[in-house]
């Protein structure tokens, strides 16, 4: 099973479109193939997210019930870990913060996301040797990576 992080961009794009990439890659969490893991901090910038008048204006999708349901549904299906070490400090982006420390405690593979702040460190010769197992990809990427897997699993089975 592939482990990720998935960022408050990837997560307001699953909300917005389940039938676009990130909604795919969140269904992949749902069926089982995709172990999520979610924090209280990441939690937080995701609902202060999906709350924020200009996206809930323009999102209609986005009503305080359905924001409720999509929350939930990433705490019953992601694996929540306290007290996250703040051991990586994203200066032009606090708010990413979480995620990456979230990422590098747990050791996933993959932080998935379109934030440029974010997939920048890739291009980061310092972050890169300091973090060599984490790669930060979009998910159209991310669903190449699982699918291949999925595949890979069925072959072997």
């Amino acid at each position: 099973m592939i482990s990720a992080v998935f960022d408050s961009v990837a997560l307001l794009q699953a909300a917005m479109n389940e039938n676009g990439p990130a909604g795919a890659c969140l269904a992949f969490v749902d069926a089982g193939h995709v172990k999520l893991f979610i924090s209280p901090e990441t939690l937080e910038e995701i609902r202060e997210v999906l709350h924020r008048p200009e996206i809930r204006t323009s999102v209609r999708k986005l009503t305080d019930e359905y924001v409720l349901d999509f929350i939930d549904r990433l705490v019953d299906k992601g694996h929540m870990i306290e007290g996250v070490p703040n051991v990586y400090q994203l200066g032009r982006d606090p708010k990413d913060t979480p995620f990456l420390n979230l990422a590098i405690t747990t050791q996933v593979p993959f932080i998935v996301s379109r934030d440029h702040h974010l997939v920048d460190l890739m291009k980061d010769d310092a972050f890169r040797k300091a973090y060599p197992g984490l790669a930060i990809i979009d998910p159209v990427a991310f669903l190449k990576i699982v699918r291949a897997e999925i595949a890979k699993e069925a072959g072997s089975s």
